[in-house]
């Protein structure tokens, strides 16, 4: 496993391995309260964006640390072009023949990326485990009706099923939305199936993205849980 520091902002890089995907993904912690403009350069080889130039200093600091894995994870993949760039709605623009996925909470990054004649479709998803009085308040955006009893009660929701179910619906649209290349909501697909000794998820589109995805599509993912986080992840 390898293991780099950068002090006082980006620390523990690790090298994390994704049974079954083909490309290379780093992941790392990251201390908002050490980050610094003058951090961009070293750690991108380029200047900060120019979309976050009046941006919080939190949401520069968890940016700049995704791009770093992917520009470390480019490197690591041959890439003659390391700079992820930002398309109109925000995502990430990968260099030619490369397909990646960015993740982060407040203090944790992660950045999957390969080759893309390796992979179609890649998303991934960090979440920090919901509170009780945070999960009761957005069940009903996540969720539609046939997914409630996987949760419990629509007034007294598992923080942790909602977490998954919340990060599983994140990766999907991660996963599609280069090809969909339009914004769609939780309510598009519904967990189906959640397996805990295999710790793998089955979602289906309840609503049409397009031709090649129309209604009944099934996406199958895996998802791990640490005692703060959940991270899940579809590629195909």
């Amino acid at each position: 496993m390898l293991s780099y520091s950068i002090p006082s902002y980006i620390q523990n890089i690790y090298e994390k391995k994704i049974p079954g995907f083909p490309g290379i993904c780093y992941q790392c912690d990251f201390c908002t309260n050490g980050y610094s403009d003058s951090n961009t350069k070293h750690l991108l080889d380029e200047s900060l964006h120019e979309s976050l130039t009046h941006a919080v200093a939190k949401r520069k600091s968890e940016f700049v640390a995704g791009r770093y894995l992917a520009r470390k994870a480019l490197i690591t993949l041959g890439s003659s072009k390391a700079t992820v760039g930002v398309g109109a709605n925000r995502e990430p623009i990968w260099p030619d023949y490369f397909l990646g996925s960015l993740s982060h909470t407040s203090d944790f990054a992660i950045c999957a990326v390969a080759n893309k004649k390796d992979v179609d479709r890649i998303g991934i998803d960090a979440e920090n485990i919901l509170n009780q009085k945070v999960a009761k308040d957005i069940v009903k955006n996540i969720l539609i009706e046939s997914e409630y009893k996987l949760v419990g009660t629509y007034n007294n929701p598992d923080p942790v099923m909602l977490t998954l179910i919340f990060s599983a619906k994140e990766s999907l649209f991660k996963a599609l939305y280069p090809e969909v290349k339009h914004y769609f909501d939780f309510d598009t697909a519904k967990m189906k199936e959640i397996n805990f000794t295999t710790r793998q998820f089955t979602l289906e589109l309840v609503q049409m993205l397009g031709p090649n995805l129309p209604i009944g599509t099934r996406f199958y993912g895996t998802f791990e849980f640490s005692a703060e986080r959940v991270f899940t992840v579809i590629t195909c």
